[in-house]
């Protein structure tokens, strides 16, 4: 069989002879026949010879109408040699002719210009599910390391993320991120997906202070397990192994100046390690009295009197023998030892014997602190002073033990942070939504709990009385941490400065960039920013159309990016037609919700987002529910508005 060339007329063929085979793409089969000439006939092309090409441009440089007909004929003439030299440049061809890629694009039938090339589904699997394939595979780009949370959008191959787990294998340079987008997208399950990982691979998360809540109904249904699935059980073979939930309001007091469980453990440091252990744990005592001091008053705290809570909680631990390293002092004892400085002096002067010397020592010291100098240490003119040095202490202190703030601070922990458990979650959505100032002390008091203890582990690892640990805190609702002000902003840029020497990853979660630019103080504002900057992972939900420009600089997202994110954005139309049915839960991973009698399209960027890393491209993930998650409805958020729904359709009925 020959393969001869469509385009060369043949001679015709002799009465016996039959005319060359001609391979045709016909189901594979090759043709008897040349096919005939006239299901080939084609126009004649003709070109313009040189007289007549020149007659041409004199005509066209004379300009007028005339030149204008004769420039178009031209330019025809050039597009008819052009078309013929490609003809001529083509290979052998079969009965559909391959095309020639041209400057406007593919010529011949069936081409077109092809603005865009997609990039190839890729695939990953085992040597013994896909032999054969290598070296022709290309490596995948998403990675696996950390909690799965998705699969890839474009290649469908699954995708592992958490900042931990990148961090540990060197994919990012320090443990952070942050999560932006609007709300119900899926935000806080990533983070549920993220901290359900955590607790498996032995990673222990904080949540100092779950607002709505988020996470307490999860964190309840985690149960420690052993290798052949029995539940695992605490000493006492009664209480099995869980994290712990605990919570912060009017019926579950927290003291302040008690700092965790750092100083249960003091006791168990050796004792050179024991003395530096407790001055730390003096300076944390302040520093957390000085914050809700300075949340409570409104006013910052001034120098003098700063001084005069050191020396005063130095007096308690020094005098008072019920006051220990696991017993700590109240507000309430601080406000009273200041209040009964004066008295004591002048009680001790009109005696002119002081019964108890190291009280009057330990008073005498706080006159000191305070600065009130007079001709004697116990005269009227120190204790005026005294007294209105003080004024605004005593005041903000009796702020701090009275009241709502009293019926928590002022009274011992109730459910105290364990520091072996698998992690922690503080409730406090029990507090009223409308008192700022509380719930901003409650979470300065709940993070400051929650680092003392952090420090207190790493201590035991470092003397070897227990492993080594990590945590990772995770916050949700970042937004509105920040918006507590007080020195959470500089509480938390501590963290973040230092968390691999402390061994702690961290997740914050917000709305939009907005969010950290909304205070009063530049300072604020800027410090806040800097923590998107030591964010090395941004994971972006769906996001209006002006936050790419926000971004800029701090997340560098392309026009596809940014235009994806945005569509994502965008609701779907509501279904209300009568006719359409309710959807089974099958149909539900297929993306349709029933809601009664109503049918509700899932939003186009439900579970949907991009996960950022330095100047890479992002990762566009599909998170999907699990069995399990939905079984035991972890991640719903939505049960008020489901019962209320359920009330009505039975009372209806």
């Amino acid at each position: 069989m020959t393969v001869t060339d469509l385009r060369t007329p043949t001679t015709a063929a002799t009465d016996g002879d039959t005319a060359p085979s001609t391979l045709r793409l016909d189901a594979g089969a090759a043709s008897a026949t040349r096919p005939s000439t006239k299901e080939r006939s084609a126009k004649p092309t003709t070109f313009y010879d040189d007289d007549t090409r020149e007659d041409l441009l004199d005509t066209a440089r004379s300009g007028g109408v005339n030149g204008y007909l004769a420039r178009q004929k031209l330019g025809n003439d050039a597009r008819r040699r052009e078309s013929h030299e490609a003809a001529i440049a083509r290979p052998i061809q079969f009965d559909v002719p391959a095309l020639i890629r041209t400057n406007r694009g593919f010529d011949g039938r069936g081409g077109g210009r092809v603005a865009h090339v997609r990039r190839p589904n890729e695939l990953r699997g085992t040597t013994a599910h896909v032999p054969g394939f290598y070296p022709f595979p290309i490596g995948a780009s998403a990675p696996l390391d950390g909690a799965p949370v998705g699969s890839h959008l474009d290649t469908g191959q699954p995708v592992g993320f958490d900042q931990i787990g990148w961090f540990e294998a060197g994919q990012i340079t320090a443990p952070s991120a942050m999560v932006f987008g609007l709300n119900g997208f899926g935000k806080s399950t990533l983070n549920r997906r993220i901290v359900c990982h955590d607790l498996a691979t032995g990673v222990r998360p904080l949540i100092m202070g779950d607002h709505r809540p988020d996470f307490v109904n999860m964190m309840r249904q985690m149960v420690l397990h052993d290798d052949n699935g029995r539940v695992q059980y605490r000493e006492d073979g009664i209480t099995p192994v869980t994290p712990q939930v605990t919570s912060v309001g009017f019926d579950s007091p927290m003291n302040p100046l008690a700092v965790g469980t750092f100083g249960n453990l003091i006791a168990r440091l050796p004792a050179a390690a024991r003395q530096l252990a407790e001055r730390e744990m003096r300076a944390r005592q302040v520093t957390a009295a000085t914050g809700l001091l300075e949340i409570s008053s409104g006013r910052p705290i001034a120098p003098h009197e700063e001084t005069l809570l050191t020396t005063a909680l130095r007096v308690l631990y020094g005098t008072a023998n019920e006051f220990t390293l696991t017993n700590a002092p109240l507000p309430g004892d601080v406000l009273n030892l200041l209040r009964q400085v004066p008295q004591t002096l002048i009680d001790a002067t009109a005696r002119d014997a002081d019964t108890n010397p190291e009280l009057r020592r330990a008073h005498q010291d706080l006159l000191d602190a305070s600065g009130a100098l007079g001709r004697r240490p116990h005269d009227a003119i120190a204790v005026d002073r005294y007294l209105l040095l003080t004024e605004n202490l005593r005041q903000s202190l009796d702020q701090l033990v009275s009241g709502q703030f009293g019926e928590i601070f002022n009274a011992p922990t109730k459910e105290p942070i364990d520091i072996d458990a698998l992690g922690v979650c503080v409730d406090m959505s029990r507090l009223p939504a409308n008192a700022r100032k509380l719930r901003a002390a409650v979470l300065l008091a709940c993070w400051s709990d929650g680092f003392s203890a952090v420090e207190a582990s790493h201590l035991l690892s470092d003397h070897g009385l227990q492993e080594p640990r990590n945590y990772d805190l995770v916050c949700d609702e970042f937004s509105l941490v920040l918006g507590v002000g007080n020195g959470i902003v500089w509480r938390v840029d501590e963290v973040t400065r230092v968390q691999r020497e402390q061994g702690t990853g961290s997740l914050f979660t917000t709305h939009t960039v907005k969010d950290l630019q909304a205070f009063d103080s530049m300072e604020d504002r800027q410090r806040a920013m800097g923590f998107l900057d030591r964010a090395r992972v941004k994971v972006c939900f769906p996001l209006p159309e002006d936050e790419a420009s926000l971004m800029e600089g701090k997340v560098n997202l392309n026009e596809k990016e940014a235009a994806t994110l945005a569509e994502w954005a965008t609701t779907t139309r509501g279904i209300d037609d009568p006719v359409v049915s309710e959807i089974s839960e099958t149909d539900w991973a297929d993306g349709v919700r029933a809601t009664g009698t109503e049918t509700n399209t899932v939003p186009p960027g439900m579970g949907k987002f991009l996960i950022k890393e330095g100047e890479q491209p992002g990762i566009p993930v599909q998170m999907r529910l699990t069995a399990t998650e939905r079984a035991t409805e972890m991640h719903n958020t939505n049960k008020r508005f489901n019962r209320g729904r359920g009330a009505k359709s039975g009372s209806a009925a």
